[in-house]
């Protein structure tokens, strides 16, 4: 055990240096950056973190990004889960001719990169009016299959049927059984799901990039901030931003980090 612990925290360290270094250095000058990476702020300054709110993207500020990332989260992550709790449910529960080929290609199509989709995508969305609104990326979320559908999937696998069965004898229908029985059960895995759809979002600047330009998240607002510094290099104050970034995603994983980690591993591992 002390092995182990010794290999962990070291492993830890390592992943946790790169965000340490970010913040030292988010408090330098740029002078005092570029004379010494490594050493510690001689004079700490806030000037990085205050020009960080007075950023803007094409007139988008920091706060505009964070607003339009809050929307796509609430959007893209209710359609997706709602799709993938459905269809999960569906062939976890359910038994019909083609129920083994439908959860193969789930399996396949995650290991398809979806690059080679993105022209066809993007002359579709051009041609019936979804390109670059809020409503064509949340459509983009309504798949049913991926990573969300198999930890729903191994979830709704370990539910006992006898909850649904004794609702079926009292007169429910279908409906009412997924929505009045199975889905409450399955709250703590669907809580998990939302969690892990949410940091994706948050993390998510290429469907932006390609399909919503002018919708500026947080994340496609970084991206963009790094094109630019590429001419006018002022590293500090794009440290500041990553860790403003990072911030919301940090705080919501230490929040619920044995939500995530109890639940994915009885839904997958048990599934």
């Amino acid at each position: 055990m002390i092995i182990f612990f010794v290999i962990f925290v070291l492993y830890a360290l390592v992943m946790l240096f790169p965000v340490l270094w970010c913040v030292n250095n988010s408090f330098k000058s740029q002078r005092e950056f570029m004379f010494d990476t490594w050493a510690f702020p001689k004079q700490f300054t806030l000037e990085n973190w205050q020009k960080v709110f007075r950023i803007k993207i094409d007139e988008t500020t920091i706060v505009g990004m964070f607003i339009n990332s809050i929307i796509l989260i609430i959007g893209c992550s209710f359609c997706s889960i709602a799709s993938s709790a459905v269809t999960a449910y569906c062939l976890a529960k359910y038994e019909f001719k083609g129920k083994g080929i439908f959860y193969s290609v789930a399996v396949i199509l995650m290991m398809i990169p979806s690059t080679g989709s993105t022209a066809a995508i993007y002359y579709l969305y051009s041609k019936v009016g979804l390109y670059d609104t809020y409503i064509g990326i949340f459509i983009m979320n309504m798949g049913g299959f991926g990573a969300g559908f198999l930890l729903l999937y191994g979830f709704f696998k370990n539910l006992p049927w006898s909850y649904s069965e004794a609702g079926f004898i009292d007169g429910a229908s279908h409906f009412t059984v997924f929505f009045r029985i199975m889905l409450p059960m399955a709250l703590p895995g669907i809580g998990a799901v939302a969690i892990l759809t949410c940091i994706g979002i948050w993390n998510d600047y290429y469907t932006i990039y390609m399909y919503a330009p002018t919708k500026i998240t947080v994340a496609y607002g970084l991206q963009r901030f790094v094109s630019r510094i590429t001419y006018n290099p002022n590293y500090p104050q794009l440290f500041a931003m990553m860790i403003v970034s990072m911030i919301p995603v940090i705080a919501i994983f230490c929040v619920f980090q044995k939500t995530i980690l109890n639940n994915t591993a009885v839904g997958g591992l048990k599934g």
